[in-house]
Formats: structure tokens, sequence, C-alpha cells
């Protein structure tokens, strides 16, 4: 409807010098602006030279200035030039100072070009999926702009599953160039021989063999002593271990019971460590060794003429422990012993009272039958040696009943 009323209004307002070309221009632009008309913008008409009515949107037009004016002003007042790719990244394995057996990557980087870095950020990956190489991601950041090298990891974490660069694994070091635009990145693979940097790797620590301990403590003029005895019998897996690999000496322990035995995992606190000096190889079985460990506690009041051996009276549940050493300065497993145990004293002293007090018992008994039978044995001799007495003579020389009469 709205068409044909804008044709009546082209016809009504044209003169006769309008031509059909001109006439069809016409209606081509009314229908080109309806068709394109929003019914939610502004709306304007103006009267062309011709005659005709042209309707232009001025919404969009207004819109989109507006959006080119507020991007422009925004990127005028914060502008953001994103760092480049970081160039020449090389990486040095060091000793890591605290630890025996892990190292630090000395990371370094040429001269940023192009537009200038506010910060870098690092990271390491472990990629080496194993027991010994699984541990977390190590990560620095904040690192000053103007800097061409970083440590990382700067220090040795007691948890084993952490952050951690250790011998015999692989990982990927990237290393990002802020401000960032969320792809770029400089990645590095590396991949640590057995042995780095005079550290090496201890993979094979866990195949060790363990030592087979027994513990007993003693007390020697009122000092407490544990005497410990083991034996190394070979590997289990001798193919797995590193090829002649030497010992080097027996870490030798005493530790006190920190949690009570009614927890999953009882902790022994190590008070008293020595260590034993050990040659040959590690795959050759050691004979029976020995060792004699004080311990700080005094023993229990000094009893009898000979002071040799005293009561012992603790508290607390004694562990004795025995690990292998390798040449590499691994620790193997650990052979544990109970050294002493007061639930075990207690038992054992009850025992012996109840021993004791069984025995006395039987020897009263046994003192009583040997008097009772002693008697009796007593007075039959003394019957046997007693003469016998000679008969009276007013003595009859029978008993009779006195109803039984007496014959003729």
């Amino acid at each position: 409807m709205l068409i044909w009323n804008s044709m009546s209004v082209i016809i009504l307002l044209s003169g006769p010098s309008v031509t059909a070309d001109t006439l069809v221009t016409g209606i081509k632009t009314i229908l080109r602006e309806y068709i394109g008309r929003s019914t939610t913008s502004g709306q304007t008409s103006t009267l062309t030279e011709s005659g005709f009515f042209e309707t232009t949107t001025l919404h969009e037009e207004s819109t989109q200035d507006s959006l080119d004016d507020s991007t422009r002003d925004l990127s005028e007042l914060y502008p953001v030039q994103h760092a480049m790719l970081p160039r020449g990244v090389s990486v040095v394995p060091l000793p890591l100072v605290g630890s025996d057996h892990e190292l630090m990557f000395n990371v370094s980087w040429n001269p940023p070009i192009g537009p200038p870095v506010r910060e870098y950020s690092l990271e390491v990956h472990s990629v080496t999926d194993t027991v010994d190489c699984r541990s977390n991601m190590c990560y620095e950041y904040n690192i000053p702009g103007d800097s061409l090298w970083s440590l990382i990891p700067t220090v040795s974490s007691p948890v084993a599953e952490d952050c951690a660069v250790r011998p015999g694994c692989a990982y990927k070091v990237k290393l990002v160039a802020h401000p960032w635009d969320g792809h770029t990145a400089a990645n590095l693979n590396v991949e640590l021989d057995e042995c780095v940097a005079g550290i090496c790797s201890c993979a094979h620590s866990p195949r060790l063999p363990t030592p087979v301990v027994v513990a007993k403590t003693v007390s020697i003029n009122g000092d407490l002593y544990v005497n410990i005895t083991w034996t190394l019998p070979p590997p289990s897996e001798p193919l797995r271990l590193p090829p002649r690999l030497k010992k080097q000496s027996y870490l030798v322990s005493i530790g006190k019971q920190m949690v009570s035995d009614a927890h999953p995992a009882p902790w022994f606190a190590r008070t008293i460590t020595r260590r034993v000096e050990a040659i040959g190889f590690v795959v050759v079985p050691d004979i029976e060794r020995w060792q004699l460990i004080p311990i700080t506690e005094r023993s229990g009041k000094q009893s009898g003429k000979n002071h040799m051996l005293q009561s012992i009276l603790l508290d607390v549940k004694l562990l004795a422990r025995v690990n292998l050493i390798d040449e590499r300065g691994c620790i193997g497993p650990a052979g544990n012993a109970t050294a002493y145990d007061p639930a075990d004293v207690e038992t054992s002293s009850f025992a012996t009272y109840a021993l004791w007090a069984a025995f006395g018992g039987a020897c009263m008994l046994a003192m009583v039958a040997v008097l009772a039978f002693s008697a009796r044995a007593v007075k039959r001799i003394l019957n046997e040696f007693r003469p016998a007495s000679a008969p009276s003579v007013l003595q009859p020389l029978g008993h009779r009943p006195i109803w039984f009469p007496l014959s003729a």
C-alpha cells in the first residue's frame, strides 16, 4: 500500500518533463529505501532537484560512527603492543643448592626486538611419566623485562611430588614475554643424562637391596645402648641396576615413635645416626655386621652388686633402621627392626610375676608334701627301731568277749 502511495506521489509531483527512465529510477529508489528501511531507526526525507523524495536511515550511520570514535579513543588512551617471540633461548643444568640429587635450570635468551617487554614468565614441565620423574610444574613470573636469564627452581622442596628437576628425565621449558598475545611462546625440550654436573639419577634406588635387621636394647653401667646387627641379601632385580654399581656406606639410625600405632602411618623421628663404611659391589651380598649405638636416656636404678646390666625403663618405642647407600649417594629401602617396645616390657613383666608366683606356690606345695611324707616316714622308722615290750603278769593272754564262756 505504501508503495502505491509513493508512486502516486511521484506521478503527482513530477512535471511533464519527467521521462520513463527517470520514473523507473525513482521507483527503484523508493523500493530500495523501503525494503532496507528499519522500523526502529530514525528516518528523514529530503526533496531532490528532480522532485523525488529520498528517504535515508541515519541510525546505522550514527551508530557506526560512534563505535569507530569510541574504539579510536580507547586505542589512543590504552595502546597495547604485544611483545614478540623471545629469541635464542638456551638452558644449562646446574646443581641445586641444598639438594643432593636435584638440578636447576639456568635459562637465558637474547635481547628482545620490536615492542618493549614488560616482564617474562617461565615454566618447566616434566614430560617423562615415571615415578622418579613425575613432578608438578615449576613456575617463575614477574621476571623483569630487561632480564636476559633466570634460574628455576631456586629452592628444593621437601615434598616428593612438588616442583623438581632430576637427572635422567626430560622437560619442556616455556618462556613467555608480556604483554602476551595468548599464543606466542618459546618452547625448548631438554633431555638430561643419568649424570649431569656431578649429580646422578637415583631412579634405581627403590631396587637396591633391603638390609635384614635385628636390634636389641641393653643397659651398661646405667647407659642404654642399642645393639643393631644386619645382613645384606642380593638384589631382587640386579639387571635393572646401573652396571658395576658399588656400595658406599650403610646409614644406621635409631628413631623414636612420635605417632602411636593406632595411626595408619606411625612416624619415627631419627634421633641418632651413624654411617658405617661398606665395600664391594651392590650385587654381592654382605655378611653379618653390627653397630652399638648409645641412647641419651638413662636406665633405672642400679640393683645388685653387678652394675653392668641394669633394668631398662623407657616410655617410647624405639625403631632401628639400616639403609644401603651406593656410590652415587642414592639411599635404598630401609630395613627396620623394633629395638624397644614398652608394651612388650609390661607384658613380659606381668608374665614374669605370674611365673614366679606359680613357681612359689609349687614350691610351697612341694614343701608341705615333703613335710607330711617325712613325718610319717620318720615315725615308721622309729617304730622299726623301737624294741618290743615284755607282756605283764596281769595281762590276759587273749581278749575275749564277756559273753563268751570259757571252756572247762
